[in-house]
């Protein structure tokens, strides 16, 4: 009879608790991804993460006819809102209905309640940073969608497979027609 020799390979499995937010030492730091914001409801049909940030605890609308946000009592132009690491001032057209930020083009968002890191400067208030998607660098696709107030178009692949991409994504509003 012949002697099996069997040799399993390491399996390693990993995950987060529930409780990890109290243990890490940054904190007052909300970390939103674009799943979330799929979850949830949309107005006219149109995902907006300015929205989504407008619904986490300590943060509120700028008001009637103002765009923004406030966080802790803060004032609109306390806040610093960045788009991969580039300032961003102005984060909202036609008085707070549209988002300059594409949730299509977006990899993830966290925002800085509290005492904000070091490389973020001083800013009163808050700190949103957005980071960008970078594009899938193995295969070719796209997403578009038209809506009651606008429409909209990414499209992603890669330029030299494995190594580099790109990424084009617009959107286009109805409200000159209106």
């Amino acid at each position: 009879m012949e002697n099996l020799n069997n040799d399993l390979k390491e399996v390693v499995i990993t995950g987060t608790r529930d409780n990890e937010n109290v243990k890490k030492s940054q904190m007052g730091m909300e970390k939103i991804s674009v799943e979330t914001v799929s979850k949830l409801p949309v107005i006219f049909g149109e995902r907006d993460i300015l929205k989504v940030i407008q619904l986490l605890p300590c943060v509120k609308s700028g008001g009637d006819g103002q765009s923004g946000f406030t966080v802790r009592g803060g004032t609109i132009n306390q806040n610093l809102n960045l788009l991969d690491d580039e300032p961003v001032y102005n984060v909202s057209h036609l008085l707070g209905f549209f988002s300059t930020f594409n949730t299509d083009a977006i990899k993830d968002v966290s925002l800085f309640k509290g005492t904000a890191p070091a490389q973020y400067g001083g800013r009163i208030s808050s700190v949103v940073d957005v980071k960008m998607n970078e594009g899938d660098n193995q295969h070719y696709g796209g997403i578009g969608g038209i809506g009651l107030i606008s429409s909209k178009l990414n499209i992603e692949g890669p330029l030299q497979k494995g190594k580099s991409s790109f990424l084009i994504s617009g959107r286009r509003t109805y409200a000159d027609i209106f």
